[in-house]
């Protein structure tokens, strides 16, 4: 009896993700309003090898887009076996596109004396829409890299987001719980639009008010970006629910991180 009502709960269980909206993390992750980092974006694929130097060099290789998502697409596993050879074809080029065209930078003075307030300006690009997060991290490892917060930089005020049409928005933030903090290095950006025919990709900048520790020494910085690449091309989306959502699913590496350079401020 207890075996049965174990498989019960466990069914249970694979029926209720199956059933979360497919606005969910394909739309960004909207009830997880707090800090993040790149590990909690689990299934999607590493834009590059580096991000995962800390992993034995096939383990790092098989998490890599290349391999990941381009590889499945070519060999028309799982959901790709729908498509012809052609239109597989068709569809790497539009995400290799995509890719191509998504970018993120940062900006932070070289030097800062103990507890100054400073800026860092995270510039972002890309996607395939309709959102992006950005994140403001220690290092770039995949699996390692933590908040900055962990590194002894405080954000003291809540990041201010330009989005895509120019405008500041607060959609994301706005969704904090009545009366908690919203200094967090972690935004999704709404907005995001990509016309892969026109070549045109959506920006965004994010700005982070940052104090400097008390301890002098050197701090490193960075950013991450985390998008989707199918959803911009016709053969990459499919409705679910009244949604659009990847052909390859919800939980496939269709998505991505990518890293900004890793900067080194020496707090003095």
């Amino acid at each position: 009896m207890l075996s049965a009502i174990i498989v019960l709960a466990s069914s249970l269980a694979v029926i209720a993700l199956a059933c979360v909206p497919a606005q969910a993390y394909p739309g960004g992750p909207l009830r997880d309003v707090t800090d993040a980092a790149p590990y909690c974006a689990g299934c999607h694929s590493s834009v590059g090898i580096e991000q995962l130097r800390d992993l034995p060099a096939d383990q790092a290789r098989k998490r890599t887009a290349a391999v990941a998502h381009l590889g499945a697409i070519k060999a028309g596993s799982g959901p790709y076996a729908k498509l012809t050879p052609d239109q597989r074809t068709r569809l790497i080029a539009d995400v290799e596109k995509v890719d191509a065209n998504s970018t993120i930078s940062i900006e932070v003075p070289q030097s800062v004396k103990a507890g100054q307030t400073f800026t860092a300006t995270v510039k972002a690009q890309g996607g395939s829409g309709p959102v992006f997060g950005i994140m403001l991290l220690d290092i770039d490892l995949r699996d390692q890299a933590r908040e900055i917060q962990g590194e002894g930089l405080q954000i003291s005020a809540p990041p201010r987001v330009v989005g895509p049409d120019g405008n500041p928005q607060d959609q994301w933030l706005g969704r904090r719980y009545d009366g908690l903090a919203h200094n967090l290095n972690f935004v999704v950006v709404f907005g995001v639009k990509t016309d892969l025919a026109a070549n045109k990709f959506s920006t965004a900048t994010v700005t982070y008010d940052l104090m400097a520790p008390s301890k002098p020494g050197k701090y490193t910085i960075c950013a991450a970006l985390a998008y989707g690449t199918e959803k911009a091309s016709p053969l990459g989306r499919v409705e679910m629910g009244g949604h659009p959502v990847p052909l390859g699913g919800f939980a496939g590496p269709s998505g991505r991180i990518r890293f900004s350079k890793v900067s080194t401020i020496e707090v003095r």
